[in-house]
């Protein structure tokens, strides 16, 4: 059995986002913004066909996640939602970081699914993003049917979570 350890994985970015939104506006907003993922030219051909396509998964680098960030194994869920909203979710549990979507983890990675409202050459012009301006995006794809889940199983306290968050919010995803 051959274990690898700590090997450097090298991954340039394919564009960046651009919002026209301070960060603050962007992390305070809980149905995401609208604004465009500009992608490098060399990799324009990449995007064909993709405007057939009423959604995208983007993923990203959080680059503005710090060392101690990084550090975070543990986190309390709906933390965002629950500042947002000024409430508390006294039955939500402190879980380990990989139960959620917190961005401070050990590999700031983010994976969100936005609207494409249009593509015009080489940039995509998108709702719903959750990613701060400048952010560096490393790949794109369709979203499709396939990838749709029906039958999933989450724990209680995300269900009591959510029927509290959708009383104070139209806008918490169902």
């Amino acid at each position: 059995m051959v274990v690898i350890v700590n090997i450097p994985i090298i991954l340039k970015p394919i564009g960046y986002v651009k919002t026209n939104e301070p960060d603050e506006v962007v992390k305070n907003s809980i149905d995401g913004v609208q604004g465009r993922i500009e992608i490098l030219p060399e990799y324009e051909d990449g995007l064909d066909g993709i405007e057939e396509f009423s959604h995208i998964i983007v993923i990203a680098y959080l680059n503005k996640v710090n060392k101690e960030q990084r550090e975070v194994l543990k986190v309390k869920p709906f933390r965002k939602i629950a500042r947002i909203l000024g409430i508390e979710f006294d039955d939500v549990p402190t879980v380990g970081v990989f139960c959620t979507d917190s961005p401070h983890r050990p590999n700031p990675i983010a994976l969100t699914i936005v609207e494409l409202i249009k593509r015009e050459e080489n940039v995509l012009h998108v709702r719903g993003l959750d990613l701060y301006d400048g952010t560096p995006v490393l790949d794109i794809k369709a979203y499709t049917p396939f990838r749709s889940i029906t039958k999933i199983r989450v724990p209680s306290w995300y269900w009591s979570a959510k029927e509290k968050a959708l009383k104070y919010s139209k806008s918490f995803p169902e």
